[in-house]
C-alpha cells in the first residue's frame, strides 16, 4: 500500500510549520487500547510526541535511539508517546510494523488526526516536547543523524530531543528550540476526512472507547454500552445529537478558566466526526482498523483502596413521605495521623442515595448522638450536628472519583470517625442501602508532608440561604461574597445547587483589582455535579474578594422543576427546596494561614442572614 506519509516516493527536509503554543490535546488510544489521558497532566510530567511512520526509512532507523531515550528519562518523569497518523495504513499494519521493530513505548493511535491537527508536523519522524506546564518548548529533528535525506552520519553529535527534555526536567528553555525534520513528508489533507471516509472502525471507534466506554460498560452508571459497533451504531444520530449539544459527555464548566483534572468535553473534531458518521448510514469500516476495547480497573475507579470503610449494618429507607438526611458513623481503623489523597464512594443502592458528604470528628461527638437512637446511624438535616474536625469531600450524583492533584491531601487524625451524611429519596417501596467508601492515601508520613509547602487541603464555603423564589420567576439571582484574610493556594471549586439551578459563576478579584474566573456553569444540570480539581493549584493573596452568583429558574419553562405548576421555594436540604453553595478547597504556603482561613471561613458563614424555610411535600410527614 503506497503511503499517503510520502511526497512522491521522495525524502525531503522541510522548515517547520506553525503549532499551538499551549496544544490542547484530549484522550487518545494506544495502538494496544490502553487509554492515555492527554488532556490533564496533575503529575507534571514533560511530554514528548514523536510522529512516526510505518514506511519510513528515517522513522524506522531511529527507533532504538528513542528506545533509549525512553529508559534514561522515564523514570525522571518523561512520558514519550509515539504517534500514528496515517488513516491509509490500518491499526493493525501498524501494530504489527511497531511489535516487529521492538518499539518500546505507546505510540498513539491518531487515524482520526486530531494530535496531528493541533501539533501539525511536517515530517515523520518529527519530534514535539511539551513543558510540565503544557508549552510546546521543541520541535523538529530528533538528533543531526540525517542532515540531509539519504546521508546518514556515522558520528551524532547534536541530540536536540535529549537536550530538550533535560531542558525541560531543569525547568530552562532549550538552547535550539526548532530544527528542520528530516524524513518522509505528510501529504497535505484536509482537516477532517470527507464524510464517505469516515468509518466506525477507524474513526469513531477510538473516541467512543477513550470517552464513552469509561461509563458505558456492563456495570457501569450509564443506561446502556457502548462496547461495539452494533451497539454504537444503532445511536448514531442520536450521538451526533448529545455529542453537538454537549449533553454528552456529561461537563458543566465552560473554558473560560484554568484547566481541570479530568476534564470531559469534546474537541469541535470529535463532534464533527460524529455529525459526518450518522449522516453518511454509520458505516462500520474495516476490522483491521478496529483498536482493542479498553480494559478498564473492576470494581473501584482508582484502583485497590488503601482502606475500604462500610455502613456497619443495612439502613432501610421508607417506601415514602420525606426525603432523609442520615448520619452514619465508622470508625477509621489507622495507626497513626495520615493524609488522604481522594476517596471513591460506592453507593450500595443507587435508586435512593442522592449525594454523600464526608465529615471527619475526632472527638466522638457523632457516636454520642448514634448512640441516642435506635436505627444505624442518626438523622440531621443542616449539617452533621457537630464541630467537624475535618472533611473528605463527597459524592453525588455524576461524580467522578479522582485523587487531589500534586500529591496534596487533606489531615486525618488518629482515632478520627468518618461520619458519612447520606441524603436519601424514597422510591415509592422500601429499600435497603449499605454503602462504602473506598480511601487512597499520600504515600509519605504525615510529618514529612507537613514540612512541603501546599501538601494540605482544607475546606471553605460560599452560601447565601436568604432565598425566597416565587412561583414562575424564571431569572431569579442571589449573589455571595467573602475576601480572604490570609494568602491561600486555590485547589478546587464544587458548585451545588437543586433543581430549580440554572447557572453559576464564581470570581476572584485581586487587591490589584484584577478579575478571575475561578468557574462559569452557563447551563446547570442537577444531575451531574462534580467536584473540580485545578490541574495547576495557584495563589490568591490576602484581601482577594471570592463573587457567587447563582440563577434559578422557578417557571414551567424548566423543565427540571419538580412542580407543576410552580410553586414558592425558599432554602432548605430538601430537593424541593433549593441551595446555593460554592465550596473551595483550599491550601496555603503556610498551615498557619490554611487554619486562620477555615475558621474564619467558619465564623463569616455564621453570620449569613437565613430566610424561614417553607415546608414541601418532600419533607412533610
Amino acid at each position: 500500500m503506497l503511503s499517503r506519509l510520502i511526497l512522491a516516493s521522495v525524502l525531503v527536509m522541510s522548515k517547520p510549520a506553525a503549532a499551538a503554543e499551549s496544544p490542547h490535546l484530549i484522550p487518545l488510544l494506544d495502538l494496544s487500547g490502553c487509554i492515555h489521558a492527554l488532556e490533564q497532566n496533575d503529575a507534571r510530567h514533560v511530554r514528548a510526541f514523536i510522529f512516526l511512520g510505518s514506511e519510513c526509512p528515517i522513522s524506522q532507523t531511529l527507533v532504538p535511539t528513542l528506545n533509549r531515550l525512553v529508559a534514561a528519562y522515564q523514570a525522571q518523569g518523561v512520558e514519550l508517546f509515539g504517534v500514528w497518523s496515517d488513516p491509509s495504513v490500518t491499526r493493525a499494519e501498524a501494530a504489527a510494523h511497531f511489535t516487529e521493530w521492538q518499539v518500546a513505548f505507546p505510540v498513539l493511535h491518531d487515524s482520526a488526526r486530531m494530535l496531528r491537527e493541533e501539533l501539525k508536523p511536517t515530517h515523520v519522524p518529527e519530534a514535539f516536547v511539551l513543558s510540565e506546564d503544557g508549552r510546546l518548548i521543541y520541535r523538529g529533528a530528533i538528533d543531526n543523524s540525517y542532515q540531509e535525506p539519504g546521508h546518514r552520519r556515522t558520528n551524532v553529535e547534536k541530540h536536540f530531543l535529549a537536550d530538550a527534555l533535560r531542558a525541560a526536567l531543569d525547568g530552562t528553555p532549550p538552547l535550539v528550540a526548532q530544527t528542520p525534520a528530516v524524513g518522509c513528508a505528510f501529504m497535505a489533507e484536509p482537516r477532517i476526512a470527507s464524510p464517505a471516509t469516515v468509518t466506525f472502525t477507524r474513526d469513531i471507534a477510538p473516541i467512543v472507547f477513550a470517552r464513552c466506554t469509561t461509563c458505558h460498560r456492563d456495570g457501569q452508571a450509564a443506561p446502556f454500552p457502548l462496547t461495539n459497533f452494533a451497539q454504537v451504531a444503532k445511536r448514531a444520530k442520536q450521538l451526533a445529537d448529545v455529542t453537538a449539544e454537549r449533553v454528552m459527555p456529561p461537563w458543566m464548566p465552560s473554558r473560560d478558566h484554568q484547566r481541570f483534572v479530568g476534564e470531559r468535553s469534546l474537541a469541535p473534531m470529535e463532534i464533527a466526526l460524529f455529525r459526518q458518521w450518522a449522516a453518511v448510514g454509520a458505516p462500520e469500516g474495516l476490522a483491521a482498523d478496529l483498536p482493542p476495547l479498553p480494559q478498564f480497573p473492576q470494581g473501584w475507579r482508582l484502583g485497590k483502596p488503601d482502606l475500604v470503610v462500610k455502613m456497619n449494618e443495612a439502613f432501610t429507607v421508607h417506601a415514602d413521605g420525606a426525603d432523609i438526611l442520615q448520619n452514619f458513623v465508622l470508625p477509621l481503623p489507622i495507626s497513626a495521623d495520615r493524609m488522604v489523597a481522594g476517596i471513591e464512594f460506592h453507593p450500595g443502592n443507587a435508586r435512593v442515595v442522592h449525594h454523600a458528604v464526608l465529615f471527619l470528628d475526632d472527638k466522638g461527638s457523632a457516636r454520642k448522638l448514634d448512640a441516642a437512637t435506635p436505627e444505624p446511624g442518626y438523622e440531621k438535616f443542616g449539617g452533621p450536628g457537630f464541630l467537624p474536625s475535618g472533611a473528605l469531600g463527597g459524592w453525588s450524583v455524576g461524580n467522578t472519583a479522582r485523587r487531589l492533584p500534586g500529591g496534596m491531601g487533606r489531615y486525618v487524625k488518629r482515632g478520627s470517625d468518618l461520619v458519612v451524611q447520606i441524603h436519601y429519596h424514597p422510591t415509592g417501596k422500601p429499600e435497603m442501602d449499605q454503602s462504602e467508601i473506598g480511601i487512597y492515601f499520600v504515600d509519605k508520613p504525615v510529618a514529612e508532608l507537613l514540612k512541603e509547602a501546599s501538601t494540605l487541603v482544607g475546606s471553605i464555603w460560599m452560601a447565601n440561604y436568604d432565598m425566597d423564589i416565587s412561583a414562575g420567576d424564571a431569572d431569579y439571582r442571589r449573589q455571595t461574597s467573602y475576601v480572604l484574610p490570609r494568602d491561600i493556594i486555590m485547589v478546587g471549586v464544587v458548585p451545588h445547587m437543586h433543581l430549580l439551578g440554572k447557572s453559576m459563576t464564581v470570581t476572584a478579584t485581586r487587591p490589584d483589582g484584577t478579575r478571575q474566573t475561578l468557574i462559569d456553569v452557563p447551563h446547570w444540570n442537577y444531575n451531574w455535579q462534580d467536584e473540580y480539581y485545578f490541574e495547576r493549584p495557584f495563589r490568591l493573596p490576602q484581601g482577594t474578594r471570592l463573587d457567587v452568583t447563582a440563577v434559578f429558574d422557578n417557571s414551567a419553562g424548566n423543565p427540571s422543576n419538580p412542580s407543576s405548576p410552580p410553586r414558592r421555594v425558599t432554602w432548605g436540604d430538601g430537593s424541593l427546596n433549593e441551595m446555593m453553595f460554592c465550596f473551595f478547597l483550599i491550601s496555603a504556603e503556610k498551615t498557619e494561614d490554611l487554619i486562620h482561613t477555615v475558621y474564619h471561613n467558619l465564623d463569616h458563614d455564621a453570620q449569613q442572614p437565613r430566610t424561614e424555610v417553607v415546608p414541601n411535600p418532600s419533607s412533610m410527614p
